[in-house]
């Protein structure tokens, strides 16, 4: 299962051209991230108040297109391993189509690891059962081997 949300490309997040500015995609991609969590019942300001957090400790990233002021993104996260205290995190991102009925675009990919950790620390910790829990339905299942 995949988690959605939308997002409007917003002034704020673009360069003087109108077109997205690269490093504002990774606070997208973080805000998709607070969506997931609270999504699924583990908002991510309650867990800092509780003395843990999920700090991105790695984000490999393609950047496959050019959003602009505007847009409409449609934005994916779904899992792409959940261990014993780190998370892989698969995102997409597709613009909305310039053209009344054309089909969007895939703009960006990238590929994360979270960990679970103590803030502020930083010491990562055992995701607990009941995130982990919560998390299982959004793990990727591996494509069948003929």
């Amino acid at each position: 299962m995949k988690f959605t949300t939308e997002k409007l490309v917003r002034f704020h997040h673009c360069d003087p051209a109108g077109i997205v500015f690269y490093p504002q995609f990774y606070v997208l991609l973080h805000e998709v991230q607070e969506d997931f969590l609270a999504h699924i019942g583990f908002p991510e300001h309650k867990m800092v108040e509780g003395g843990t957090g999920v700090p991105i400790v790695d984000m490999k990233t393609e950047f496959l297109g050019m959003c602009r002021h505007g847009d409409v993104l449609t934005m994916t996260l779904e899992l792409s391993r959940i261990g014993g205290a780190s998370l892989g995190m698969h995102y997409e991102i597709h613009a909305s189509a310039q053209a009344p009925g054309a089909p969007s675009a895939l703009k960006l990919r990238a590929d994360g690891v979270v960990v679970y950790s103590q803030v502020p620390h930083g010491k990562a910790v055992r995701i607990p059962d009941d995130l982990r829990a919560a998390l299982q339905p959004y793990l990727q299942t591996p494509p069948e081997t003929p």
